[in-house]
């Protein structure tokens, strides 16, 4: 729900600093706008995620859905700083955003991989 309202934040920021874009060159104006959808994107996957995840037995399973939710749970802050650190870098650089993206793959593709290892253990059809 942070995530949700930092989204909502940003935009006041864009409307109120920024004057809605208005004017502003297509470059940076771009890194604000997407800076902006990528944190909703990130909150609405960190709430959705939030919403249905069961706590596995067993102690491997439990430590690897926290590391997945560790790295899910960081992807709004990242974005948030991207927003305010990166979205008016001249050299376009988007190191924030990359380390949110590639957190969220790993994040998922693990929540992914363990829990159709546990509907389906090894040795079962």
């Amino acid at each position: 729900m942070l995530g949700v309202l930092a989204f909502l934040l940003t935009g006041q920021v864009m409307h109120w600093a920024h004057g809605h874009l208005a004017g502003m060159a297509d470059g940076p104006r771009m890194l604000y706008r997407s800076s902006h959808f990528c944190l909703l994107w990130s909150s609405l996957l960190n709430l959705g995620l939030g919403c249905y995840l069961e706590r596995p037995t067993g102690r491997t399973p439990r430590r690897v859905q926290v590391l997945a939710s560790l790295f899910l749970l960081v992807g709004p802050a990242l974005l948030a700083g991207s927003f305010f650190l990166e979205s008016s870098d001249p050299a376009l650089d988007r190191p924030l955003m990359r380390a949110a993206s590639y957190l969220a793959l790993a994040g998922v593709l693990l929540h992914s991989i363990w829990k159709r290892r546990a509907a389906h253990p090894p040795g079962e059809p």
